[in-house]
């Protein structure tokens, strides 16, 4: 093959050659920029919804850090959400959690319920707990500085009647760490307003709320506002969340009070019967062992009196 014939081989492979290589990396950029065009995604359209802050159990009464805005698909959506284009975080504020929610779980109207709304008092129960309703006076309320939400201690005041002629007057305290949650008709999301409450509905044990029922037949029930850090009384651990105690603490005697009331012996009380016979009272020992009387004539017999305790 003479020279020239070389030449134009040569000239032809090279460029065969240049031309696989330009195709190849043509077809390699077409191929890089259509991996890029899938991986780039369009983003979604998105809104802004309420969303639990933190673990919410039922009963709470939201206040603004309990809650925060959230963006969120708007494909996924929902009417019972609360959305930043037509409602605000004070629509929520207030409201008491009746169905448990946990962080970052979106906040719907069915998960809520709000003062007025049937079930609103029962959300804010405790479980196993009641709700009671006692009377109050200016002075019981404490002039109208008890909120829903405070710790009381209930004071039951009344007259013990040992015969007709024999009365005192007894102040004793109840019950210990009883949560309010409401005053009149005006629970915790409501405005606080300084207000001087009729009622106050408390939050207490089955039995406890037995004992009420009864107390206010008894005598004049009071308020007794606690410490928010606990005082170490009775209480567990002296904590103020901690549940209510149902037994009487302490209690105060007319004559502590006033030199001029009569002083009343408590064991002899509980433990003798006055016996009146037309203008004779006689008092009968009724403790273990003993039989007789300490004034009047004694009785010979059963006494066949009727007895006024």
């Amino acid at each position: 093959m003479n020279p020239r014939s070389l030449i134009l081989v040569a000239v032809a492979l090279i460029g065969v050659v240049g031309v696989v290589f330009f195709t190849r990396s043509y077809l390699t950029g077409v191929q890089q920029q259509a991996q890029q065009a899938q991986t780039v995604s369009v983003p979604a359209p998105t809104a802004r919804i309420l969303v639990a802050a933190k673990e919410l159990p039922v009963g709470t009464i939201l206040a603004a850090d309990d809650v925060a805005w959230q963006p969120w698909p708007q494909n996924g959506m929902n009417e019972a959400y609360f959305t930043g284009t037509r409602n605000k975080l004070k629509d929520v504020e207030g409201k008491v959690v009746r169905s448990p929610m946990n962080r970052g779980e979106p906040v719907t109207a069915s998960a809520v319920i709000a003062q007025g709304e049937r079930g609103f008092l029962a959300a804010v129960l405790s479980p196993g707990m009641r709700a009671v309703t006692i009377k109050l006076s200016p002075v019981a309320g404490i002039g109208g500085f008890i909120f829903p939400g405070d710790r009381v201690d209930v004071i039951l005041t009344h007259t013990i009647e040992v015969s007709r002629a024999e009365k005192y007057t007894a102040a004793e305290t109840v019950f210990q760490n009883v949560r309010v949650l409401a005053v009149d008709q005006r629970s915790a999301a409501q405005d606080e307003k300084i207000q001087i409450g009729k009622t106050a509905t408390i939050e207490v044990t089955p039995k406890m709320a037995e004992k009420v029922a009864m107390l206010e037949k008894i005598g004049v029930l009071s308020l007794s506002l606690r410490s928010l850090t606990g005082d170490g009384s009775l209480v567990a651990g002296n904590n103020p969340d901690s549940p209510p105690i149902s037994v009487t603490t302490s209690h105060t005697l007319g004559h502590e009070v006033s030199q001029f009331l009569p002083q009343m012996d408590a064991q002899a009380a509980t433990n003798t019967v006055r016996v009146s016979r037309g203008n004779k009272l006689s008092t009968i020992e009724i403790g273990p062992g003993t039989r007789g009387t300490k004034s009047g004539n004694p009785p010979t017999g059963a006494p066949s009196g009727g007895t006024d305790q």
